[in-house]
């Protein structure tokens, strides 16, 4: 009984167990069945973002993005879930947190967002307890090193503001700014992080970098008026705020042409400026914006921004609505988030399961989601460079999860078009888009009246001309080369004050051309037009088309012939007078001194030891021409020997030699003009005297180099000249030509040696003075940042290559009247004198030669009358005997006739003889200092020596007779 009733209860356990076990084995079939059901349908992962209620078109973008990467249904292996929460306004930091917490508990596996308009970082740090990646997709504050460590989970797809702050600069330096001003809405704390490198320059150089500020809703008129005239201008401005921002200057003319605005605000693109564009008659602002550079192969899911795009580089309309960057950078982010979490499901399939964490478990110390974080290393180390899956290129983050890596595109926002692009070398690449339409400019020249440059000409003004045909001169020629180099159109535009650009003390502003420039009424501005650097910190510069320097304008004396006594000018008429005295007194002292000294009285016969008489032959006619001799320096061959005239004369010797000397050395000079014009050679000369005025242009560059120079001579010159009363200032250089021709000699100028040149070759009359000093150089006046100065720069060279250059000068620098100016005299080269100089020398020379042949003719036709009486012949024939000998200069000697005046004396007697010597002039005696014994017998014999004489006595006859 109890063996029945044990297998009764055995076998009704097994069947006990036994249902169990069917139980337990069908309840698996149906998980496992539900298992292979749920991943033939793949994972699902829930992601979760905030959106503000005005935000609906970024909710609508998300959406759309999760979608497009779920792809088909039946494909899908698994699938992202969003779960987006609206916030208000107004909600608080609380409210926020809530939220979040939500999403957490909800098993997200991220959370993008909120957008900058949250107050707080309360979601990122949500996000970091827990473990759970967020992304946000909107410019963030700048961070705080003690926020980092509750920031480790986010992910910023906006650049970063350092980043992006050195882009600016970089973009700004490529336009070639020197001066600009820095515009930013004053409400908005961000934009001080992004402009923080161009900021930095103004506390540099705060005098050509200028920040000002504004606010929402106030005057922006009185922001504009403070910058009127700036003709650069970096703006960061709210889209919905920049229409009227920029209406508000157009009353200042800061939309007019030749300015430049750059806006820095990457979301540009969403206002419709072609809107002011097309209300505003007059404007002409080149306007230029930054975004950030897109892929050009964007997804095909995606669409592009703005109201045009921009692919191969043609412009193209776009009828899809207007997107804007957070568009992109939510796609980005989206697509960011689910490539990593397929990468990381890739390596790790069974660990990437949906986090099943909570906020409180969190806080109170719990683990957080590991994955979460191995997720966030994988983004930060994601690199987007040449992918096509991400909209904006070049996508890459720090350790602190900010981008780094990021392209800016500088474009026109009035059509779209790139222009250049940013990459984060700090490198610019322009961009050759043909399919630009280029605004048609015709340049407008500032200049001034003043030859050569720039004149009006005379024909075309007969013929009532206008335009640019009615001038001429060397700008007018350089810019029309310089046009057909580069290729474009201009205009001429005279300064009405004629002034070069000078700054008022008061006002601080410009005048002339510099004034016209800068008040945006000109492009360019030429003529003699000098960089200073003054005008470097208003305008630019090209490269000089001239070099020169300053000089000194003075009046030439005219010309006027010598006086023939112009020799005698080197002594004044008392000197003359007073020589002649000395030497007619020397001559007569010399005499009387000759005569008392026994060592000059002679013998007259050397050969006769026993003479009768003694001879001095110091007589008045010796005397005197021994002094003239010696003060001609000619020399004389009879010499005093007594110790007293040596000496006499000696003591006439050294005044002869320096009145001799002194005459030479001064006849030079005052026989040429440039010694006789003055002693006034250089700059240190003329501010040296007091005599004659000098001056300049007022203002000027010439003005300023001696005002602004430490040098001695420049301060001593610039002291001189506004001490000068009436003023030595001109208005130009013009009044200044004139001004030296007025007074004569008794006012000089200070002007550039190219002017100076120029009115040398059209005046006689001028001359320069020394050597130039102070280097100058004359350019063409640009705005600053002007993208065609480097064009016109580069015109200039290739013309001055070519020769252009110096071919336009000797065109207008010649005197083209037909008139040749004498060449000027180099005043440190010794002059040469010429006929006009010296006639009186000559004319003196003459007259001695016709005086010295007066006398001989008359001494010869009383010579002539004593030969025809002494032989009986008529005048004629004793002229034409007389004439005939004289003409035969081969002849050396001549035949005594008997009878002659000359043979007569062989027949007197010896007392008779005597006394004819004696009365007979020493000049036409013959003194015989020596006779040998073979001498006196070669003597011949007188004919007519009486015979009763003994032979002694005929030989001392004869050689008496002889002598």
């Amino acid at each position: 009984m109890n063996d029945f009733l044990f297998r009764k209860w055995f076998f009704c356990e097994i069947s006990r167990t036994a249902g169990m076990w069917n139980r337990i084995l069908l309840l698996s079939c149906c998980i496992w069945s539900a298992f292979l059901v749920r991943h033939s349908q793949g994972q699902q992962i829930n992601i979760g973002a905030f959106f503000y209620d005005d935000e609906l078109e970024l909710e609508k973008e998300f959406m759309q993005v999760v979608e497009a990467l779920n792809g088909p249904e039946s494909e899908q292996t698994m699938r992202f879930f969003p779960v987006v929460k609206r916030l208000k306004s107004d909600d608080s930091s609380v409210a926020i947190q809530e939220q979040a917490c939500d999403l957490v508990d909800n098993g997200v596996a991220a959370i993008f967002g909120p957008s900058a308009k949250a107050a707080s970082d309360i979601v990122a740090v949500v996000c970091n307890s827990t473990g759970i990646p967020h992304l946000e997709f909107d410019v963030a504050d700048e961070e705080h090193l003690e926020e980092k460590p509750n920031h480790q989970m986010t992910i910023n797809l906006y650049p970063s503001q350092v980043i992006l702050s050195k882009a600016y600069a970089d973009i700004v330096q490529n336009f070639g700014w020197r001066k600009f001003t820095i515009v930013y809405d004053a409400t908005d704390a961000k934009a001080a992080a992004r402009l923080q490198d161009l900021l930095q320059l103004r506390e540099l150089h705060n005098d050509v970098v200028r920040v000002r500020k504004f606010q929402k809703d106030e005057d922006y008129r009185v922001m504009w008026k403070s910058i009127r005239g700036e003709r650069r201008v970096v703006l960061d401005c709210p889209p919905d705020m920049l229409l009227d921002v920029l209406n508000a200057s157009t009353e200042f003319g800061q939309t007019g042409l030749y300015n430049h605005i750059f806006l820095t605000n990457l979301e540009t693109y969403t206002d419709n400026i072609g809107e002011l564009a097309a209300d505003n008659e007059t404007f002409g602002v080149n306007i230029t914006a930054a975004r950030l550079l897109l892929n050009p192969n964007p997804p095909a899911y995606s669409q592009p921004y703005g109201y045009v795009i921009q692919r191969n580089d043609m412009v193209v309309e776009s009828n899809e609505p207007s997107r804007t960057l957070h568009h992109d950078l939510v796609h980005d982010a989206l697509q960011l988030f689910v490539q990593s979490w397929r990468n990381a499901s890739f390596f790790y399939p069974d660990r990437m399961q949906v986090p099943r964490i909570t906020c409180d478990f969190a806080a109170s110390g719990g683990r957080t989601w590991p994955m979460g974080r191995y997720l966030t290393r994988l983004m930060k180390g994601t690199s987007g460079v040449n992918s096509t899956n991400f909209r904006t290129s070049s996508l890459q983050f720090d350790e602190d999860g900010q981008r780094i890596t990021f392209n800016i595109e500088v474009y026109d926002p009035l059509d779209g078009v790139g222009l250049a692009v940013w990459d984060p070398r700090g490198q610019i690449t322009q961009l050759n888009v043909e399919s630009k339409v280029q605004k048609k400019m015709i340049y407008r020249v500032a200049t001034r009246i003043g030859p050569p440059y720039f004149d009006y000409n005379q024909t075309a003004v007969e013929l009532n001309l206008t335009g640019n045909a009615l001038y001429q001169g060397y700008a007018v020629d350089l810019i029309d080369a310089i046009s057909q180099e580069v290729g474009f159109e201009y205009v001429f535009v005279p300064v009405a004050d004629q002034q070069y650009g000078k700054q008022d003390k008061d006002t601080k502003q410009w005048n002339g051309i510099i004034g016209e420039i800068i008040n945006n009424d000109a492009h360019m501005g030429i003529c003699d037009l000098t960089i200073t650097q003054a005008r470097k910190t208003t305008v630019d510069f090209t490269v000089p088309f001239m070099q020169l320097g300053v000089s000194i304008l003075a009046f030439k004396s005219e010309h006027t012939e010598k006086e023939l006594t112009a020799f005698l000018m080197p002594f004044g008429d008392e000197v003359w007078i007073w020589i002649l005295i000395s030497l007619f007194v020397v001559t007569f002292l010399k005499t009387i001194v000759a005569r008392i000294a026994q060592m000059d009285w002679e013998n007259p016969h050397p050969c006769n030891p026993d003479p009768e008489v003694l001879e001095n032959m110091w007589h008045i006619h010796n005397t005197g021409w021994l002094s003239v001799a010696s003060i001609m320096t000619a020399g004389c061959d009879i010499l005093p020997k007594s110790p007293q005239v040596r000496l006499f004369e000696a003591t006439w010797w050294v005044f002869a030699i320096i009145i001799a000397n002194s005459y030479t050395a001064n006849l030079a000079a005052f026989l040429t003009n440039s010694k006789m014009e003055g002693s006034i050679g250089s700059l240190k000369d003329l501010s040296g005297q007091k005599k004659v005025k000098f001056g300049t242009i007022y203002g000027g560059s010439t003005y300023n180099l001696l005002a602004e120079s430490n040098e001695t001579v420049y301060r001593l010159a610039f002291t001189q000249m506004n001490n000068d009363d009436p003023s030595a200032y001109t208005k130009d250089n013009g009044e200044g030509v004139h001004r030296v021709q007025r007074n004569r000699g008794n006012y000089m100028f200070l002007m550039e040696t190219t002017t100076l040149e120029y009115h040398k070759e059209l005046h006689c009359n001028l001359r320069s003075v020394g050597e130039k000093f102070g280097e100058k150089h004359y350019a063409i006046a640009v705005p600053f940042g002007a993208e065609y100065r480097s064009s016109l720069s580069e015109a200039i060279l290739k013309l001055s290559e070519r020769g252009k250059l110096y071919d336009f000068k000797q065109r207008w620098w010649k005197n083209n009247k037909g008139e040749k100016c004498e060449e000027e005299v180099d005043p440190s080269a010794t002059p040469d004198m010429n006929f006009e100089e010296l006639r009186g020398i000559f004319y003196t020379l003459y007259v001695g030669i016709l005086i010295a042949f007066l006398i001989g003719i008359i001494e010869f036709l009383v010579y002539v009358q004593q030969v025809a009486l002494e032989e009986r012949l008529t005048l004629k024939e004793a002229f034409v005997k007389e004439i005939m000998f004289v003409i035969c200069v081969w002849n050396k000697k001549k035949p005594i006739a008997a009878g002659s005046p000359v043979s007569s004396l062989r027949t007197t007697p010896r007392r008779s003889l005597d006394k004819s010597l004696y009365r007979t002039p020493k000049s036409g005696r013959r003194i015989v200092l020596c006779c040998s014994s073979e001498e006196m017998r070669e003597i011949p014999q007188s004919s007519g020596s009486r015979s009763g004489s003994s032979s002694a006595g005929k030989e001392k006859g004869q050689k008496e007779a002889r002598l």
